[in-house]
């Protein structure tokens, strides 16, 4: 569940800052509205360790796998995003106004959970997509095994969607990834958590 900083009026982003600092927590700033991320399940969690390792691990040349600490900048949307995992190739951008958020993420990545997939699969994402740099956006479910993908093809987005016994390849890796092997020790076949 997601809760709002309530001040009596929006946010600048220099308040959103001063918040952040002073905070235990992550918030992103949407809109003029500071709003708390809430905090993962034991499977979110075990996936995004599954994905920190698989995609660090592969990654090529100058790009590097960035945790869910990396803050993002998205100028056209006046929005601070983070996500679940992300790679940058190459020296990230910092805005002027923020030197802890990059403006060029090349692969963003997102655990789905109950709470935020309207979000991920919604404005999220439809967030990162106007980030020129921004290649592909993956969506990880965290109740079956099932990766997302949207590419993108010039001007267009296309998706493709993998589920157990396929393999997906992602701008920047040396090699595809299995599907079985995100979810390797956190779910069975039939979408069972095995951590309980």
């Amino acid at each position: 569940m997601e809760a709002t900083l309530r001040l009596s009026r929006r946010a600048s982003y220099a308040d959103y800052l001063a918040a952040e600092q002073d905070s235990g927590h992550r918030h992103e700033f949407l809109d003029g509205i500071i709003v708390a991320m809430a905090g993962g399940s034991d499977e979110h969690n075990a996936i995004a360790g599954n994905l920190a390792r698989l995609l660090g691990n592969r990654r090529t040349g100058s790009c590097r796998y960035y945790t869910p600490d990396q803050r993002f900048w998205i100028a056209s949307r006046a929005r601070g995003r983070y996500a679940d995992g992300s790679i940058i190739c190459g020296r990230p951008d910092h805005p002027a106004h923020d030197e802890q958020a990059t403006t060029n993420p090349t692969v963003v990545l997102e655990v789905l959970s109950p709470s935020s997939e309207g979000d991920d699969d919604g404005d999220k994402r439809s967030d990162f997509q106007a980030l020129a740099s921004v290649e592909a956006y993956v969506l990880v479910a965290q109740d079956q095994r099932r990766v997302k993908v949207y590419r993108r093809a010039g001007a267009e987005w296309r998706i493709s969607t993998y589920r157990d016994g396929d393999s997906f390849e992602l701008p920047t890796l040396s090699a595809s990834i299995p599907v079985g092997d995100v979810y390797d020790g956190i779910l069975d076949v039939a979408g069972r958590s095995l951590l309980r």
